[in-house]
């Protein structure tokens, strides 16, 4: 969820459990010159808190569609530099008008918080459609899972939007220890929206890049030793590392049962 507080801009990687929300803080939006803040019925998109995409929702301000159209048109446009999307969701749009008419039949209120709401997952958590699960690897590129990830699960459950993966470093960084964060053979070099040039960190790179460019509202990613506090940290983002066992780890590709979680 997003909010603001004090010239920041607070935005919500994910909520993954029904006790557990994880949140993180972002700066103002970097790339304000490359794309004009989109605005619909008087409504701004650009950094607004999901209580508000809600609310907007409601008033018949803003659609689905219109959202996940704003994603898309931002990941199209920022993207090619910061490469924190690996794969986008073919079907999200189909999904946003499923999202809109199902909200339409409800009479405009649906009470889950993250109905209509599109979320970008880290590329090493399964998700059974037409997205791959990689881990940024050739490896594994068309390769088929058994079934959802159990946060994806919980994600289609509540209504919530896969607009598609994130970036990360390559096999959660275990791919080499002198691998540059942020890089995987797929999706490349993922960059620091606000200087090009500084590290990203990782191993949730595109996770936390996404949130602090706004090409989504919501982001998964997954720790197993600083992946997701590390580039929080240095994208003007405050990630929060869940307690081992917290989240469901099923259908995550592993590096360690004692400390892998997803947040």
């Amino acid at each position: 969820m997003k909010s603001h507080c004090s010239g920041y801009s607070w935005a919500a990687m994910a909520i993954l459990a029904p006790y557990f929300s994880f949140i993180i803080f972002a700066h103002e939006t970097p790339f304000h010159t490359v794309l004009h803040n989109y605005s619909t019925e008087g409504f701004s998109i650009e950094e607004a808190t999901i209580p508000e995409i809600q609310q907007a929702f409601k008033a018949g301000k803003l659609t689905s569609r219109g959202l996940v159209e704003f994603y898309l048109d931002r990941i199209k446009k920022l993207n090619q530099r910061l490469h924190a999307v690996i794969e986008v969701n073919p079907d999200a749009l189909l999904l946003a008008d499923i999202a809109d008419t199902q909200r339409l039949k409800a009479g405009g209120t649906i009470e889950s918080a993250l109905h209509g709401i599109p979320v970008l997952i880290k590329d090493n958590i399964a998700s059974k459609d037409k997205l791959n699960t990689t881990a940024g690897s050739f490896a594994l590129l068309g390769s088929k899972v058994a079934r959802d990830a159990g946060v994806v699960n919980k994600l289609r459950k509540s209504g919530a939007i896969i607009l598609g993966k994130a970036s990360l470093s390559e096999w959660a960084h275990f791919r080499a220890f002198n691998a540059p964060s942020g890089w995987s053979a797929r999706g490349g070099q993922v960059k620091n929206p606000y200087v090009l040039t500084a590290d990203p960190s990782g191993s949730s790179t595109g996770s936390a890049v996404a949130v602090a460019a706004n090409m989504a509202a919501v982001t998964l990613g997954t720790e197993t030793d600083g992946s997701i506090l590390s580039p929080s940290s240095v994208n003007g983002v405050v990630g929060i590392k869940p307690t081992v066992g917290l989240t469901s780890r099923a259908g995550v590709i592993p590096i360690s049962h004692h400390q892998d979680t997803v947040g």
